[in-house]
């Protein structure tokens, strides 16, 4: 099928489209991923971290803009920021419908919290960015946060060099995270939203916001553009 617009079909996209919460992740008052890291979507993923293809990244870019144009989704992840944490509910209950996120939407979407949510990118390595050339949460999100009315901003930084996390088992993937974020903004009394490019165990989410729940920030979610569907098992 001919792609319009994007990096998926219209029939991929819709087989792909998950909008699953993250499993409860203390201390992140929940999370949630667009899209099943599987098929098309994986292979975007490799092509990104390990080929350095920016195209793609922007491509995926475009994705997020397709799904948010929905009025169903758009209505979702406005209810998601109204009431942070509300997903973790669903994970909870180990719900597995597709249709569980529109179910969320026929009820009375409450109007977004007034303040203004800071959108920051989970940092990636300095040596894996200079190499890569480009930020991939930066290209991902950041056209996001202004439609949803927030700001993004870089707000954490690496504080040493990690391990790639692919390949790594959970209890690896914390112990390679253990104390290497660091708070470079003010985030006191903020509202922050985590976006990275893909969410597996939530070990990065979480180190990530512990360091902000500790600098003073009241709301720490998650969104990230595709996940593993067998970690939500």
């Amino acid at each position: 099928m001919e792609i319009e617009a994007g990096f998926l079909c219209r029939d991929c996209r819709q087989g792909l489209l998950q909008m699953k919460a993250f499993p409860t992740i203390d201390p992140l008052d929940g999370g949630l991923f667009f899209f099943a890291y599987e098929n098309r979507i994986k292979e975007a993923i490799h092509r990104i971290k390990f080929g350095r293809e920016k195209d793609v990244t922007v491509l995926l870019s475009e994705e997020t803009e397709i799904l948010l144009a929905e009025p169903e989704i758009h209505a979702a992840i406005t209810k998601f920021f109204a009431n942070a944490g509300m997903f973790r509910t669903c994970a909870e209950n180990n719900s597995t419908d597709k249709s569980s996120w529109r179910a969320i939407d026929r009820n009375t979407v409450r109007v977004a919290k007034k303040d203004i949510w800071l959108w920051s990118g989970i940092p990636t390595d300095p040596g894996r960015l200079r190499q890569r050339g480009f930020d991939i949460p930066s290209v991902l999100f950041s056209q996001r946060a202004q439609e949803f009315g927030g700001r993004w901003v870089s707000l954490l930084c690496r504080t040493r060099k990690t391990l790639p996390m692919f390949g790594l088992s959970p209890e690896e993937r914390r112990r390679n995270l253990q104390d290497c974020f660091a708070v470079t903004g003010n985030v006191r009394g903020k509202s922050v939203m985590l976006v990275d490019d893909i969410f597996t165990t939530g070990a990065t989410f979480s180190a990530a916001a512990a360091v902000l729940k500790e600098a003073g920030a009241v709301t720490v979610a998650g969104l990230a553009f595709c996940g593993s569907i067998e970690n939500l098992r």
